[in-house]
């Protein structure tokens, strides 16, 4: 069997189309997408600043969230009473860093030969 050339046959299903069709559809769809594109762009622009938008407002509610966290939590801090200082036993303990310190600064220092 000799093999078959895809011009002199056209194969099963397939439908030949005129040079002048498709160069007519070609034109058509040049002016369809010239008159589509600006739409199109105008679409993505707005689909865009919409997605910025709800962005925007998610991470402000987050932000809110966690400045309302940590005012509470200063709020806690700030609630809390002080530590109470036992006056006398912080006077001792100066006294005794003191006396430390005056002992060390008063030996003798032993220089290397």
């Amino acid at each position: 069997m000799a093999p078959s050339s895809s011009r002199s046959t056209p194969q099963l299903g397939a439908a030949i189309v005129s040079l002048a069709r498709v160069q007519k559809l070609e034109a058509q769809m040049a002016t369809l997408l010239h008159h589509i594109q600006p739409w199109m762009q105008k679409s993505i622009a707005k689909s865009e600043a919409r997605v910025e938008r709800l962005i925007e407002g998610m991470m402000d509610r987050k932000l809110q969230a966690v400045n309302n966290r940590l005012d509470a939590f200063e709020l806690r801090v700030l609630e809390r009473p002080a530590p109470a200082i036992d006056l006398s036993t912080l006077q001792a303990d100066i006294a005794s860093l003191r006396s430390d310190v005056e002992t060390i600064l008063d030996a003798p220092s032993v220089e290397p030969q």
